[in-house]
C-alpha cells in the first residue's frame, strides 16, 4: 500500500497524518474530533498539491455536528 503525506493545518496548528493513496488528491479530509463532549467532523479543504503524490497541505475549514443513533448509521 503506498501512502500519501497530508499537513493538516488549523490557525497556527500544524500536524501530518499518512493515509493511503489514491489517484488523484481528496479535494477535503473530514476527521472525528469532539467540542464539550459533542461529536463533530472537522473539515480541511485541500489548499496546496504541488508535492502530489508525496505530500499535500490541508486548511481547516469548519466543523460539522455529527448525528449519532440516526437512521444513517445503518
Amino acid at each position: 500500500m503506498e501512502t500519501v503525506l497530508a499537513v493538516l493545518e488549523r490557525d497556527d496548528v500544524a500536524f501530518e497524518i499518512e493515509f493511503e493513496r489514491t489517484s488523484e488528491p481528496p479535494f477535503e479530509l473530514h476527521l472525528p474530533s469532539h467540542i464539550g463532549g459533542a461529536a463533530v467532523m472537522d473539515v480541511f479543504d485541500l489548499c496546496d498539491a504541488t508535492l502530489w503524490p508525496e505530500l499535500i497541505r490541508y486548511r481547516f475549514s469548519e466543523c460539522v455536528p455529527v448525528v449519532i443513533g440516526s437512521d444513517d448509521d445503518f
